[in-house]
């Protein structure tokens, strides 16, 4: 009998134990499940501020040069530029570049032999020490590329301040402009004009008008907000297109974060800085000390300032 009392004392207190369990197990799973909800949340917000388009307000943004070099068929250097975006000036630095400019380590060669003997890279090297700057990134756009992204912006109106006159060899692409004589240019004209010999100043007038062309289609592109937008991913897979470049995908990701925060700013951010300095004959161009004293002060003022201690450009 007392073995009898026994069992069922133990009986009874394994069925107190149970609802104790339960209780625990139910607060363990409402556990579980709050913190579940919570950490999807916090990876939701996470991806959100690193997707491709991410909110840049509350981060470092840093200044960046680009050197894109136009290339023709044969991939003989045509002209190149450097463009220069600041996202928290808003500002976007157009420095247009002779193919014919001295390259100061390379022995007295023109960057136009600097590219046919080592291609991008040792030309970026030289624009770099010839001009006294650092480049990012670069990028090599062939003629029908060009072509293609000016007229996606819709090209440019250009009125010549002098009478800009050429006859094609072969009879279809002549050039034949009024001065003070307002006309809209096609991707194709802007390229024929800037190869052609009609400017008075010689190719000191193609670069100023490389200058003048870019500056007013990136101008153009912002006027055109959510077309820009749409056209972006178009615009860089054409600059990708046949490119040699060292722009990855995350990087233009992240580009193009920058420039539709700009372009919701409803601003005309383009400006240009055109080479002054010496044509010793046609195809050998030297900046002139001042210019460079002048492009480092502009690149100095346009260095993006340190934010909670991030790091500079120098750093």
């Amino acid at each position: 009998m007392a073995k009898t009392a026994k069992t069922g004392t133990k009986k009874r207190r394994r069925r107190s134990q149970a609802p104790v369990a339960l209780i625990y197990f139910t607060t363990l799973l409402i556990f579980l499940g709050v913190f579940g909800l919570f950490a999807k949340m916090i990876v939701n917000k996470l991806s959100t501020k690193h997707g491709a388009d991410a909110n840049i307000s509350d981060t470092y943004i840093d200044s960046y040069n680009t050197l894109y070099a136009r290339v023709n068929a044969k991939d003989a250097l045509a002209d190149l530029f450097v463009l220069r975006i600041c996202p928290e000036q808003a500002r976007v630095i157009v420095v247009p570049i002779s193919s014919y400019t001295v390259s100061t380590v390379d022995e007295g060669k023109n960057f136009r032999e600097v590219y046919a003997e080592g291609g991008i890279r040792q030309l970026q090297t030289a624009v770099d020490n010839t001009f006294g700057i650092s480049t990012n990134y670069y990028a090599t756009v062939t003629n029908s590329s060009f072509e293609d992204i000016c007229d996606i912006v819709g090209g440019i109106t250009y009125a010549p301040e002098e009478e800009l006159y050429y006859l094609d060899k072969n009879g279809d692409n002549d050039i034949s402009l009024r001065p003070n004589k307002a006309v809209a240019l096609s991707g194709k004209q802007i390229r024929l004009i800037l190869q052609s010999p009609v400017f008075s100043s010689g190719k000191q007038g193609n670069m100023e008008f490389l200058g003048v062309a870019l500056t007013e289609l990136i101008n153009n592109a912002f006027d055109q907000v959510e077309m820009t937008s749409a056209s972006l991913d178009n615009i860089y897979s054409k600059i990708g297109s046949n490119s040699a470049t060292n722009l990855s995908e995350n990087e233009y990701k992240e580009h193009r974060a920058y420039i539709k925060a700009m372009l919701e700013k409803q601003i005309r951010p383009a400006e240009t800085l055109t080479p002054s300095g010496t044509w010793s004959d046609e195809k050998h161009f030297t900046p002139s000390n001042e210019f460079k004293q002048q492009l480092y002060d502009v690149m100095e003022a346009t260095k993006s300032q340190a934010k909670s201690g991030a790091k500079t450009e120098d750093q």
